[in-house]
């Protein structure tokens, strides 16, 4: 099997672990805000914030060292394996006695034994780190996609099933350990590895050089992603961070869906290029597919939003909605930025990985502290200001390295672009002044069917602006996907292609 073909069924298989995996969890999560109240949401939501900035630390770029390591070398593994699980144990400890009695003093006390619980993450993440990076290498996709589903599920049923019984917060912690355990157990089975007890000092110091970088960087962009969830909590307290929480919840489900499938399995689709060239190239015709499907599904989130979070949640989350519109128009340019780290991160660049992430994180301080007080809108809009700030240091950067000019990597995604927000002003106008005329009422069945009409108009106008106006971008997606996806889903495409005489 080609290298590209590993791609493509790697990025489907991740996809499907992703959808289904998010549908679980978006289900689990609607069936939870139901049952609590905000302030329960905002508590857990602070101490899962800890959690994972935690887990940065402890994998602390190491899986990534396993995946672009040239070959698999059982010593080399083996002192990542050790590693590993000496930074769990520090972070465990450093949690549990130094943060989380930071969090009860600054947010609310009764988040404190949660974070000391959840600690309990860390040791776990530890011990499954190389043996995802091992299955990562392999492309063994379809074993992590198999094991995110099966272990949602089955964590998901069990937190329910706790906030019926009255559990409160604690349903939502129960859920995470149960989660992190299957996780951990699939992952090992799955892997059929055992780590010798050897530990080289040399590779060691080769994994911290490559690794260090790299983790701050993450931790840095996770801090600054975080930002504003933190400041939410800790200016306006645990109430309205449930809110804000809700109202992207299911956006980073779609981001989960839609985004993460083509990071994941890039990085070590470049890692097996060697020239630059290549991965540059390699890197742009990812960033454009992925933009085909990307700018339209979050433009028409923010479309849809308000009428969603009623739907879903129920009117209680009602300032979620609005929340969610404002974070959806934000999500579009990680496309770029995204797929950016990939390549950096491939070549080796774990510095300027690091410098790009400490650029975001400025970026969110500066906004968050200045818009954060005056309410979840402000704060929700500052995210958004952000990251079409970040994206052009993203592509400064890429220009640097791979030597691909920012108005070309512009260019790449513009179609895309322009149609999702000709889309977006579609969809706005007919919510706003054609829909009112033709829907009576405020019943759960009329909104319902309001989201169904606006966003079945939203994707048939997308389709009609990328099969007439930017038929070449139509064209060179439907090529691209038969080039990666699997045989039986050749005649689907090639149907398409003669339908719209692109073939």
């Amino acid at each position: 099997m080609s290298l590209k073909q590993r791609f493509g069924k790697s990025t489907l298989w991740m996809s499907a672990a992703a959808s289904g995996n998010s549908l679980i969890s978006l289900v689990i999560f609607i069936i939870l805000s139901r049952l609590l109240a905000p302030e329960e949401i905002g508590l857990v939501a602070f101490a899962l914030i800890v959690v994972e900035l935690g887990k940065i630390l402890v994998n602390a770029g190491l899986p990534q060292a396993i995946v672009r390591h040239p070959d698999w070398d059982e010593d080399y593994a083996a002192t990542c394996f050790y590693l590993n699980l000496g930074l769990a144990t520090l972070v465990t400890a450093a949690v549990f006695f130094i943060a989380a009695p930071a969090i009860a003093h600054y947010y609310d006390a009764r988040a404190e034994l949660l974070v000391q619980v959840l600690s309990i993450v860390f040791v776990l993440e530890g011990a499954k780190a190389v043996h995802e990076g091992k299955l990562k290498r392999d492309f063994n996709f379809r074993a992590i996609a198999l094991r995110t589903v099966v272990a949602s599920l089955m964590a998901g049923v069990v937190g329910v099933w706790l906030a019926v019984k009255g559990y409160g917060v604690w349903a939502l912690v129960w859920q995470q350990l149960i989660n992190q355990i299957l996780i951990t157990l699939i992952t090992w089975k799955s892997a059929h590895w055992l780590p010798r007890l050897q530990f080289s000092l040399a590779h060691a110091r080769s994994l911290l050089r490559f690794s260090t970088p790299l983790t701050l960087a993450q931790v840095i962009s996770n801090f600054a992603s975080k930002i504003y969830e933190m400041l939410v909590g800790l200016l306006l307290g645990p109430a309205a961070l449930g809110f804000f929480r809700v109202g992207g919840r299911a956006l980073f489900i779609l981001q989960d869906i839609v985004i993460k499938p083509f990071e994941q399995t890039l990085l070590p689709a470049l890692a097996r290029l060697d020239e630059r060239d290549a991965r540059a190239q390699a890197t742009l015709r990812v960033m454009r597919m992925s933009a085909y499907f990307t700018f339209p599904v979050f433009f028409g989130a923010a479309a849809l939003g308000p009428e969603f979070i009623e739907l879903a949640f129920t009117a209680k989350w009602t300032q979620s909605g609005q929340v969610m519109t404002l974070l959806a128009l934000g999500i579009a340019p990680l496309v770029i930025g995204y797929q950016v780290n990939a390549a950096l991160t491939a070549s080796g660049h774990s510095q300027r990985v690091m410098l790009l992430a400490s650029i975001t994180f400025v970026l969110n301080c500066l906004l968050g502290f200045l818009l954060v007080p005056y309410g979840i809108l402000a704060a929700a809009a500052g995210f958004a200001l952000r990251t079409y700030l970040s994206i052009f240091f993203n592509m400064w950067f890429f220009k640097q390295v791979f030597g691909i000019g920012i108005l070309h990597q512009l260019r790449t995604v513009a179609p895309t672009f322009c149609a999702a927000i000709m889309m977006l002003a579609v969809v706005l106008a007919a919510k706003h002044y054609a829909l009112p005329y033709l829907l009576q009422g405020d019943g759960a069945m009329h909104l319902a069917t309001k989201l169904i009409l606006l966003a079945g108009l939203g994707g048939l106008v997308y389709a009609l602006i990328m099969s007439c106006i930017f038929r070449q971008e139509t064209k060179h997606f439907l090529g691209e996907s038969a080039a990666l996806a699997p045989a039986k889903a050749q005649p689907v495409i090639q149907y398409l292609q003669r339908l719209l005489r692109l073939a």
